[in-house]
């Protein structure tokens, strides 16, 4: 009798183990089959464009770009750039921190609209002054901005008179510039031919940049590139980079030396205050 005990007992332990073991797998495999919608990644797998895909002319982003030389300090330099990849086109336009605009009843220069409203101030400082809505805004410190160029690659740059001074000691000539490199170029102190000259300087290291930066980049490598952005002070997030990942595959995939650079025009008055020409104002509208 104790021996019939003994095997009913052995026999419910065994069928109580297997009935465990299969529940486990079961679970395992929907956890395994759902795990990605419940836990979305946000790292993208690789994608290529498809060969008749197109951005179509909707797609025109413009963005504020600013640069201080401490984290959380006043900008120094304003530029807009404005990315159309449906016409394969970037134009980066340096603005000067002493355009004059009114916001409200807020009146001053770029750096006065920043220190009243930050870089929404400035925003609708320039939508103001020259008719240009940005979308978004970056501020770059010289840290971040180092580590984003030094992440993409150099700068072709071509130095056409010797410059010492600061941190600069440049021989007139062709160079490939480290991020360093381009930081000290363009916020040079004494260029010669004033601070007209300094925004040609900019628009034109700019352009190289992309255009030398842009092409045959994986989805990776992009990703990294947007995270360094967001690690800045700026308005866009990672969804920014999802939305609009196949219109970036396109452009580096096909667009070959699409950006260009142009340097507005205008007056400086008595009291400092910049004011693009008209002219110029439209050429910026027509271009963006």
């Amino acid at each position: 009798m104790s021996l019939k005990k003994s095997i009913k007992r052995r026999s419910n332990w065994y069928i109580y183990l297997l009935t465990f073991m299969i529940m486990s797998l079961i679970v395992s495999f929907v956890i395994y089959n759902i795990w990605d919608f419940l836990f979305p990644a946000e790292n993208l797998p690789a994608m290529s464009t498809s060969a008749d895909y197109r951005p179509d002319a909707s797609f025109n982003a413009t963005f504020l770009l600013m640069l201080s030389e401490n984290k959380g300090a006043v900008p120094d330099y304003y530029m807009l750039l404005n990315y159309r990849p449906g016409d394969e086109a970037i134009l980066v336009v340096p603005v000067k921190s002493n355009l004059y605009a009114e916001v409200g009843y807020m009146r001053g220069t770029l750096t006065e609209h920043y220190l009243d409203g930050g870089a929404g101030g400035v925003m609708h400082a320039i939508q103001n002054s020259l008719g240009v809505e940005a979308d978004h805004y970056i501020k770059f410190d010289k840290d971040s901005f180092i580590g984003f160029l030094d992440e993409a690659g150099f700068t072709p740059v071509n130095v056409p008179y010797d410059l010492n001074g600061g941190a600069v000691d440049f021989l007139a000539g062709s160079y490939e510039f480290t991020g360093e490199d381009l930081y000290n170029y363009i916020t040079y102190p004494d260029y010669e031919q004033g601070e007209d000259y300094r925004f040609m300087v900019q628009g034109v290291a700019v352009a190289n940049f992309i255009n030398k930066n842009s092409r045959n980049l994986s989805v990776p490598q992009l990703q990294s590139l947007f995270y360094r952005i967001l690690n800045t002070d700026t308005s866009l997030d990672f969804n920014d980079f999802v939305q609009n990942q196949q219109a970036y595959m396109f452009t580096t995939q096909n667009s070959f030396n699409l950006a260009d650079y142009y340097v507005p025009i205008g007056t400086t008055n008595s009291s400092g205050h910049f004011t693009v020409s008209e002219t110029a104002a439209a050429t910026i509208r027509d271009r963006f």
